[in-house]
């Protein structure tokens, strides 16, 4: 300011000094915490959100740090947290929801779920908890239509998801409805509430990946690849949404989209999804470069040993090759997984 007083009065102008601007009240801990976690950045959001518990200790700040911990399945640390929230606080209800959420994605990850049962009676033991603090606040009967349907109890499990949504008609919510749906067999129904749902929510690529997936399964080829090509445009870090429209570009039997697809798929997650690599190969094998075919098969074996799919087409891949013994090892090892593999049987024939 004072650099400013002197120039000025050097020059004889009469004017007064511009004030210079008060500097920025630097964001609280939990305010970058929010952003964060928003933003999906979860390990920057974790030291954050640590703080703003730490520095001012209260149901939001605990609240958030567990859901954060949540994501990085810090699950033991989550519960502690969220039972600190409510200790502060007995009517937060949005802790008793995130709750039974951290009990239900346990269940989830547990190697052995029917001796893990228990966890989801837990999550709709919190739910009723839920319900007393607020018996309005929908994503509590959404979490407890969840629940009902991993217990495979899907009447109730509709009923909770249908009165979520007469609380507020939520797409994500939707899309739930819908995986309910499937599950019962129910696929016009379950189509409806993924159209709807993306409707509502039209720049959600998770929402069109499902519903892209879904269309492709029942033949409408045309319809999941219009849905697949945006998830694409509005998510293009999705390695989920380049496999699922490469399958689609795949049964139009359009070889280039559906090779830049996969291999897109594949460059995102080189270890996650072997069927990238798989449908690579076949793709290949359709442009008849067939040793960039075994290539691609043989990554994909090498993620997924047990998989006779793969195996039959490593074998296929060496019978266009000449090699004989190549072909009837792999099918024979198809065989032996899958001992009714038709194809397989064939190759194994043909190649002895």
């Amino acid at each position: 300011m004072a650099l400013g007083l002197v120039l000025l009065g050097g020059l004889g102008l009469a004017q007064a000094p511009t004030p210079t601007p008060a500097p920025k009240a630097q964001p609280k801990p939990l305010e970058v915490c929010a952003v964060l976690y928003e933003a999906g950045r979860m390990e920057a959001a974790l030291k954050a959100c640590e703080k703003a518990a730490t520095d001012t200790p209260s149901s939001d700040a605990f609240y958030l740090l567990a859901r954060v911990q949540t994501e990085l399945q810090l699950f033991t640390p989550a519960i502690d947290n969220l039972r600190a929230s409510l200790k502060l606080n007995a009517g937060y209800v949005q802790s008793y929801v995130a709750l039974a959420q951290v009990y239900t994605k346990q269940y989830l990850l547990a190697d052995n779920r029917d001796a893990a049962k228990g966890l989801l009676d837990q999550a709709l033991a919190t739910l009723k908890e839920a319900e007393r603090a607020n018996p309005k606040y929908a994503p509590t009967y959404a979490v407890r239509g969840i629940v009902y349907a991993y217990q495979g109890k899907y009447d109730p499990a509709i009923e909770a998801l249908n009165k979520s949504l007469a609380l507020k008609d939520d797409p994500q919510v939707r899309a739930s409805m819908a995986e309910v749906l499937l599950r019962q067999g129910k696929v016009d129904e379950a189509l409806k509430n993924y159209d709807d749902a993306v409707k509502a929510a039209p720049n959600s690529a998770a929402l069109r990946i499902k519903y892209g997936s879904l269309l492709l399964l029942r033949g409408d080829v045309d319809g999941a690849i219009a849905h697949l090509d945006q998830a694409v445009v509005l998510a293009p870090g999705n390695a989920e949404a380049w496999l699922e429209r490469g399958d689609a570009y795949f049964a139009k039997k359009d070889w280039k989209q559906a090779g830049v697809s996969y291999e897109q798929a594949a460059a995102l997650a080189p270890v996650r999804y072997p069927d990238a690599y798989a449908g690579l190969g076949r793709v290949l094998i359709e442009l008849k470069d067939y040793q960039k075919a075994k290539y691609n098969f043989t990554k994909a074996v090498a993620l997924e040993k047990d998989n006779p799919v793969y195996r039959y087409w490593l074998g296929h891949s060496n019978e266009l090759l000449g090699d004989k013994v190549g072909a009837k090892t792999q099918c024979d090892e198809a065989l032996r997984l899958k001992p009714d593999y038709k194809e397989a049987q064939d190759c194994s024939s043909r190649n002895k």
